[in-house]
């Protein structure tokens, strides 16, 4: 075994999105080198570019790394090198597509090639990071993979951007606030209708996110129940704004939704309550519970339950010891196991556990 000095980052994006942000700027600065072979350009021609990256600079790379939502790269990198390669899944194409965004029908010849994608992905690569317990079991299961070749990893989130800031004021008014995706999966109508049951309470929701057909919903519910207090924001919104508006609320929302997806999977925004030591309330889930522990450093509800969630809700703004109690806890957790100096330690404990060696069969 020998410790690695370079990879080749390999995929359709760079690594700016927090699954691969996280990791790899952790790595950079423990010492490894990061040598990216990316490309986007539409069509197949995005493949022949990157694969003449990795023929010119890929011979000085220890691993091939495939970096997020990079699924169809797998295969391909199998093709270019004997080298070990680490797919940083954490989830499945198939699920994010057929399973949460509903892209396509559930047994539509699209919804099964993109299965294919995954199942030819997880076997080309010789070890594949996940981002829960509970993900790891499913992905074994769903796509015949042996669990030895998958790791857990959680997510962590971009200290960069989230992290606490006592300059920033709470605003006079009670304010959660929600920021993600509109998907089925994330539930945020049960916001909507958590926000009717407090319509008459002193609180004001804040929701930062976009996504259709869900945002033209939410904007009628807001209509139709005329809920002044409920303000939302679908613009872009710059790093340095975003962190001070979400530190200015008194409390962060996750997700709601009834999917099974959210059994297994955990919210980067869940990961960027901790690093704020923001005092966050979610659904109940497997794969949150890996972390989270209800009344320590979060308040779980049941999913698709706006009455609870509105009751959660009237807790923490009556009780600001328990605020308080959260918020600390949440912090305390994030410094203690979701740094990212301590997620790239992990991420580079198992590629070193592959560094130098060779996969028989590979081309």
């Amino acid at each position: 075994m020998k410790d690695i000095k370079a990879i080749c980052f390999m995929g359709f994006y760079r690594p700016v999105a927090p699954r691969d942000k996280v990791y790899i700027g952790g790595l950079k600065k423990r010492g490894v080198n990061v040598l990216e072979c990316v490309d986007n350009t539409p069509g197949l021609a995005k493949f022949f570019n990157i694969a003449r990256k990795y023929r010119e600079q890929g011979k000085r790379c220890d691993i091939l790394w495939v970096g997020y939502a990079s699924a169809m790269v797998v295969p391909l990198a199998r093709l270019l090198t004997r080298r070990k390669i680490v797919w940083n899944a954490g989830n499945s194409w198939y699920e994010t597509a057929i399973l949460d965004r509903a892209i396509h029908r559930l047994f539509s010849l699209a919804a099964f090639a993109i299965w294919c994608v995954d199942f030819l992905a997880f076997h080309s690569a010789d070890l594949i990071i996940l981002e829960s317990a509970a993900q790891k079991r499913y992905i074994s299961k769903q796509f015949w993979v042996k669990e030895g070749k998958l790791a857990v990893v959680y997510t962590g989130a971009d200290e960069t951007v989230f992290h606490p800031d006592p300059t920033v004021a709470k605003n006079k008014t009670f304010t959660v606030i929600f920021r993600g995706m509109f998907l089925p999966a994330t539930g945020v109508e049960f916001v909507i209708e958590a926000a009717r049951v407090l319509k008459n309470e002193d609180i004001n929701f804040r929701l930062i996110g976009w996504g259709e057909p869900l945002q033209t919903k939410i904007r009628k519910m807001i209509a139709d129940h005329d809920l002044t207090k409920v303000s939302l924001t679908t613009v872009f919104m710059p790093a340095d704004e975003l962190r001070r508006t979400m530190l200015s609320a008194h409390v962060m929302l996750g997700a709601f939704g009834n999917n099974e997806r959210l059994e297994r999977t955990i919210q980067h925004k869940t990961f960027e309550a901790l690093a704020l030591g923001m005092p966050y309330i979610t659904r109940d889930s497997e794969s949150n519970r890996e972390l989270l522990t209800d009344g320590v450093n979060v308040r779980f509800v049941p999913p698709a339950d706006p009455k609870t969630l509105a009751a959660a809700i009237m807790a923490l703004k009556n009780d600001a010891s328990l605020r308080e109690k959260l918020a600390h806890g949440a912090r305390i957790l994030h410094e203690t196991k979701f740094t990212g100096g301590i997620l790239a330690a992990e991420v580079e404990n198992f590629c070193n556990s592959f560094s130098g060696r060779q996969s028989p069969g590979a081309l």
